[in-house]
């Protein structure tokens, strides 16, 4: 009666590079940012942002969509219709934005999205081992 565990059980890694440790908490292997950050048109394939205006109409963030399971987006726990708001605090305001904070990840210890899902906002951690 035993059940298949998915990669996002807490504790499992399932050999993909990236662990849930708790709610919005992940490890994550310097080799799945090391080969992220070598391949960018190859992340880029995995979803589509397009850019999300706040209430004062500026450009706040980009909205995430067409992530499909087993991307390294999904491993990591965004979900489609998430609004990523900073990276590591850094605004995602433009094109340009989002390009620097990707770039300011390389050899970070840790790094945070700041996320918007069905209207609340909420921040996801992770760790890099």
């Amino acid at each position: 009666n035993s059940k298949p565990v998915a990669a996002v059980d807490p504790g499992s890694s399932g050999g993909n590079g990236v662990e849930k440790l708790a709610d919005n908490r992940y490890a994550v292997d310097h080799s799945v940012i090391d080969n992220a950050m070598g391949d960018i048109a190859s992340l880029a394939a995995q979803l589509h942002a397009s850019p999300h205006k706040g209430a004062d109409g500026q450009i706040d963030g980009f909205r995430l969509s067409g992530i499909r399971s087993n991307t390294l987006f999904s491993q990591l726990g965004i979900k489609n219709g998430d609004i990523i708001h900073s990276v590591n605090g850094a605004p995602l305001t433009s094109s340009e934005g989002a390009m620097a904070a990707y770039g300011s990840l390389k050899n970070q210890k840790s790094f945070s999205f700041e996320i918007t899902r069905r209207n609340e906002r909420q921040t996801i951690e992770y760790e890099v081992r």
